[in-house]
C-alpha cells in the first residue's frame, strides 16, 4: 500500500487515469537497459532509476490490470530497488532485474500493449 500511496498521477492528469502508450512501454525497455547495462552498476541504477522506475509504477497502477499482475510487478521493483540499495552482486541484481522485465512484460501483454523488443 505505501508504494502505491507514493504515487500520483502525471501532471495535468486527472485522478485514476493513467498514461497510456510509450509511456507504459518504457516499464520494460528501462528494464531492459538496466540490464545490458550491467556489469556497470551505476550505469544500470541510472538506466532503471531514469529510465524505468516511474513507467514500472504507472503499469503498476493501471487499473486495467489485475491486482495479481500489479503486485508481482511491485514486488520485483522492490526487490531491485533492494538490490541497488545495499551492496549487491551483479549475479542476483541480473536475476531480479530479469525476473521484474518479465513481471513487466507479461503486466504489458495483459493490457494488450505492445512489449518492446530487448536484446540482452
Amino acid at each position: 500500500m505505501l508504494i502505491l500511496g507514493a504515487c500520483s498521477p502525471a501532471a495535468g492528469g486527472s485522478p485514476g487515469t493513467v498514461s497510456q502508450g510509450p509511456g507504459l512501454a518504457a516499464s520494460s525497455s528501462g528494464v531492459c537497459e538496466a540490464i545490458v547495462a550491467l556489469p556497470d552498476l551505476p550505469r544500470s541504477q541510472r538506466a532503471f532509476t531514469n529510465l524505468a522506475h516511474d513507467a514500472l509504477h504507472g503499469l503498476a497502477a493501471d487499473p486495467r490490470l489485475t491486482r495479481s499482475l500489479s503486485a508481482r510487478v511491485l514486488e520485483a521493483m522492490q526487490q531491485v530497488e533492494a538490490d541497488f540499495d545495499r551492496p549487491s552482486d551483479v549475479a542476483l541484481l541480473t536475476g531480479d532485474l530479469k525476473a521484474l522485465h518479465t513481471s513487466a512484460d507479461a503486466a504489458l501483454q495483459a493490457l494488450g500493449e505492445s512489449v518492446p523488443a530487448c536484446t540482452e
